[in-house]
């Protein structure tokens, strides 16, 4: 992998080895261990929104595994569905649009927890996955236990507009089939993760 992405707390960092100067960058700061990263990331960082920061490392895979030794590691999957009319399945989970996921089971496989997840958060069958599409990262905390979470993001396919039952106790309000032309609109009111998944399947430029 040429960098690893992270939603964090209404920040985006990237951990890579290359300034890229060319790129949208509001800080770029230069790993020296995990300790000053760890003062960096909830002593600064945490309390900041918007910011686009670039870790520099010399070994980004090795700074990539000393930064997930801060948080509790959850695996999730999920899918992004379009129907044979070319319309593609969204839920309004906690006041925001999003793509059904959840976790990964003990002894689930990523394609079938994307599968089930869909198939439970929204009420339908008949799911065939086209193609992976993208992994994303994100932080949150349950607690003081701050979480990282990496979710495998699926393309899938269904027949017609299926009718939808979205599952109020997951927060579900809403699961509906959405044209390609009202898409752009919706990922205003998004999780900030989800506008990248939709450009990563659909090539849109977010």
């Amino acid at each position: 992998m040429s960098k690893f992405k992270v939603f964090f707390f209404g920040n985006v960092l990237v951990l890579t080895d290359t300034p890229d100067f060319h790129r949208k960058t509001t800080i770029i700061y230069k790993y020296s261990g995990i300790e000053n990263l760890k003062d960096f990331l909830f002593g600064y960082v945490e309390k900041c929104n918007g910011h686009h920061i670039r870790i520099l490392c010399n070994n980004k895979e090795q700074c990539w595994a000393d930064f997930q030794t801060l948080f509790e590691v959850r695996r999730a999957a999920g899918g992004l569905v379009v129907n044979s009319e070319g319309n593609y399945l969204f839920i309004r989970r906690q006041g925001k649009w999003d793509i059904p996921k959840g976790h990964i089971e003990p002894g689930e496989q990523s394609r079938e927890c994307a599968v089930r997840e869909v198939t439970e958060e929204c009420g339908i069958g008949g799911l065939e996955i086209e193609r992976p599409i993208c992994t994303t990262y994100h932080t949150y905390y349950i607690g003081s236990q701050p979480i990282l979470k990496s979710t495998d993001w699926y393309l899938m396919r269904c027949g017609d507009n299926i009718e939808t039952t979205p599952q109020t106790e997951e927060d579900i309000t809403e699961a509906v089939w959405v044209a390609p032309s009202d898409i752009d609109n919706l990922l205003k009111d998004s999780f900030s993760s989800i506008p990248e998944v939709i450009e990563m399947a659909l090539g849109k430029r977010q």
